[in-house]
């Protein structure tokens, strides 16, 4: 069963998959919500949030030349369904590293032995929440661009060992760490 994201990727890996540093290009404004829209009357530029951000920066954050980032913004606007995907785009703060060190908060990474895998988040916020515990935010990398996708779950309070115990039992996991 195909899914829509998938099917996006293949739009995506047909745009850049010939260019390895387009398609790394593609997919930090993708990991970074970084989108591309039009500023004025044809003349269009780089976003993180309300920010523009200049094509050198970018290149330069990425190791790729300021060319390569300014073909991929073409390519972008060129086509209306990459155009319509990359001008949706936002950043998303991750609270997570700071979160546990400076906000007393909890952190818990969970690795998927299969990130396709349906209800291994749910069932790890099944057991905090029904511990009395609120989620503030679940940061989840996506399998399709990333390599060693992982998810993060912030809560209102530090996890309790007991729970991180129970949460090492839930089917699909390889891995999880208390931050």
């Amino acid at each position: 069963m195909e899914h829509r994201g998938e099917k996006m990727w293949d739009i995506i890996k047909d745009a850049f998959g010939k260019y390895p540093s387009q398609v790394k290009v593609a997919k930090y404004l993708v990991n970074y919500g970084f989108s591309v829209k039009e500023k004025f009357d044809n003349e269009y530029g780089m976003f993180a949030g309300a920010v523009e951000v200049r094509p050198s920066s970018l290149a330069g954050a990425i190791g790729v030349d300021k060319r390569v980032v300014m073909q991929v913004m073409k390519k972008i606007i060129d086509d209306p369904k990459l155009f319509e995907f990359f001008s949706l785009l936002g950043p998303i703060a991750d609270m997570s590293r700071a979160s546990s060190k400076i906000l007393d908060l909890g952190v818990v990474e969970i690795t998927p032995e299969d990130a396709s895998e349906p209800g291994i988040i749910a069932s790890i916020i099944n057991i905090i929440s029904s511990n009395g515990i609120g989620i503030r935010q679940v940061i989840v990398k996506d399998p399709v661009i990333c390599e060693d996708p992982k998810a993060r779950v912030v809560t209102d309070r530090p996890i309790p060992p007991e729970l991180f115990t129970e949460m090492k039992k839930v089917k699909g996991i390889r891995g999880i760490t208390l931050l």
